[in-house]
């Protein structure tokens, strides 16, 4: 799995980006691809593990969790 940070999230429209630690990617992620789980909701800053994907077009975030509660576990 890749990690990364959320660049912006809008948690009303349901969709933003997360910036790729690795590459310096921007990937955007849509609220569908939010493990619920494991993080219900992304913020400005978070660090995240996904997958990526490339759907129309674009590299896309998927199956995304949060590396803060997974350590916490």
């Amino acid at each position: 799995m890749s990690k990364g940070r959320v660049k912006e999230y809008d948690s009303d429209r349901g969709y933003g980006s997360i910036i790729d630690s690795g590459s310096g990617q921007k990937l955007l992620v849509y609220a569908n691809f939010i493990d619920v789980k494991e993080c219900k909701m992304l913020k400005e800053g978070q660090e995240v593990e996904y997958e990526i994907e490339y759907q129309r077009g674009e590299n896309w975030a998927i199956h995304v969790r949060s590396l803060i509660l997974k350590e916490r576990i």
